[in-house]
């Protein structure tokens, strides 16, 4: 096996899988991960998180390329466990939007990062293969993703302010096709732009995630622009006590 594949087989755990407790858990000792992939999945990005509490998201898409809506995504972190890691559900979407996620009784992952760029590759396989013709081609696009955060994102520091306070963040960058060999079969969206930003010591690390396809032209609207942000924190009643540690 060789160093990228190993590296790729530890990103995946961490993009797919929800219920590992942190996904530096899986990582090989030899290999050499980026700033991108440490800020994305080598942290615990629950660390914030000392009493259970409810986290609420606003989803948007617009664009002229299809019909937009808006939603909401909510993150319930119900249980501190003994080792720190926690019990969380999420609720992704609403009606009939919503996408069956079953809780995880221990993780330092926020739920809704992996679960975005989950659908994400979905998505695209939707939007460049409505034939449905090749099942398998959201394979195709995450292993896209994860080359771009291991050899060509972006890290740069950024200020995130939230319910009356400013924390110290950043935003990792990437466009996973627009150099991609194959990107004449889906040229619509290779220049799709991916940006999320995160914050250590925000409730749920996860801030920001947002997506663009651009327009024709630089004046263009875009096709498809998606935007998911944290609206509120709040403590969740009822919930069990913390554990001692």
């Amino acid at each position: 096996m060789t160093m990228i594949d190993r590296l790729l087989s530890a990103c995946l755990l961490a993009f797919a899988v929800g219920n590992v407790a942190a996904a530096d858990d899986a990582a090989p000792a030899d290999v050499e991960f980026s700033e991108a992939e440490v800020r994305m999945w080598m942290t615990d990005q629950l660390s914030a998180v000392d009493a259970p509490i409810a986290l609420t998201y606003g989803f948007e898409k617009s664009g002229t390329y299809e019909a937009g809506f808006n939603d909401r995504i909510r993150l319930v972190i119900d249980k501190i466990n003994e080792d720190g890691s926690k019990s969380v559900s999420i609720e992704f979407f609403t009606g009939e939007r919503h996408w069956p996620t079953p809780p995880v009784a221990s993780t330092n992952v926020n739920l809704v990062l992996s679960k975005y760029l989950e659908g994400d590759v979905y998505e695209m396989r939707r939007l460049t293969d409505p034939q449905d013709r090749a099942h398998e081609r959201w394979r195709y696009f995450m292993r896209r993703i994860k080359f771009a955060l291991a050899e060509s994102a972006t890290v740069e520091p950024r200020t995130v302010s939230f319910d009356g306070r400013e924390y110290q963040g950043y935003e990792i960058r990437f466009q996973p096709y627009s150099d991609d060999p194959h990107r004449n079969e889906f040229e619509q969206f290779a220049d799709k732009v991916y940006s999320v930003v995160v914050a250590d010591e925000l409730p749920g690390y996860v801030y920001r995630i947002e997506t663009v396809v651009p327009g024709g032209g630089d004046a263009a609207e875009p096709l498809i622009h998606e935007v998911l942000e944290l609206k509120s924190v709040e403590a969740v009643t009822g919930a069990p006590a913390p554990s001692a540690s």
